[in-house]
């Protein structure tokens, strides 16, 4: 299937890849709207992914944190997909 807008992207990334982080998405594809795009799909359809968060120590030795991305619902993320086709 051909990518044909941003929210489509979104969906494929839930459905093809286990759980990520948005750097993973950017260092993958540079699609710096991903966050947007996905809470745009779950305003109109409800959840669909589910977020942790992770800590972590950086460099400079200062505590931080970030969010892995994982889906929820594999089945309705593959309805939408479709749905999202221009």
């Amino acid at each position: 299937m051909e990518i044909a807008n941003q929210h489509q992207q979104a969906l494929w990334y839930l459905i093809n890849w286990k759980s990520f982080s948005l750097t993973e998405v950017i260092d993958d594809s540079r699609f710096h709207k991903f966050q947007t795009r996905l809470g745009e799909i779950e305003q109109e359809h409800g959840e669909i992914c589910e977020r942790s968060t992770r800590k972590f120590i950086n460099r400079f030795g200062r505590k931080s944190k970030y969010t892995v991305y994982e889906c929820s619902n594999l089945d309705k993320a593959r309805e939408l997909i479709i749905k999202y086709k221009k």
